[in-house]
């Protein structure tokens, strides 16, 4: 297996590590892909503490179908209160969610079979984003601290899992 490559890049006390989909060529279903997740969420589960979800309803119900869609946005706790509309020249292209992170939250993120199925979501700490996927481009994780850092690279390397840091300006 070639070696996964994150690129890397440093803010303040942070280090953010990306994954590039395109540049890695794994399916996002991928169990080296999952790996990568896992990892992420491992090294800053203690300090996660709400969710941020975008998705497209018939994106999302083609994926699952229409009464899993709607389970799983459930489990994460979409409600008509707290979801907005994403809209571009009047029409609703996406919509968008904000609740805590619990930890069932947590172990759907953990256990998901391609990292995927919601095309947008971000883990946070607060407000400030550690895990965020984005539209099959790229996964990042913002490592807020070197403890963070040093449990990221030492999950991949327990999980087997051959990286390459690539420090980008």
């Amino acid at each position: 297996m070639n070696a996964v490559t994150f690129y890397t890049k440093r803010v303040n006390q942070a280090t953010s590590f990306e994954f590039n989909v395109f540049d890695n060529q794994f399916a996002t279903e991928n169990l080296a892909v999952r790996k990568v997740l896992m990892s992420m969420l491992e090294s800053v589960a203690h300090r996660l503490s709400d969710l941020e979800v975008e998705y497209n309803d018939s994106m999302l119900a083609e994926k699952l179908g229409g009464r899993r869609a709607g389970e799983l946005l459930r489990l994460l706790g979409a409600t008509k209160e707290n979801t907005r509309e994403n809209q571009s020249n009047g029409v609703v292209v996406s919509r968008t969610f904000r609740a805590p992170l619990t930890e069932e939250r947590y172990d759907y993120f953990y256990n998901q079979r391609d990292i995927a199925t919601l095309a947008h979501y971000r883990l946070q700490e607060g407000l400030e984003d550690r895990i965020v996927f984005y539209f099959t481009r790229y996964l990042q994780l913002i490592a807020p601290d070197q403890e963070a850092y040093d449990k990221f690279l030492a999950k991949l390397e327990s999980f087997s899992l051959p990286y390459k840091l690539v420090p980008i300006a």
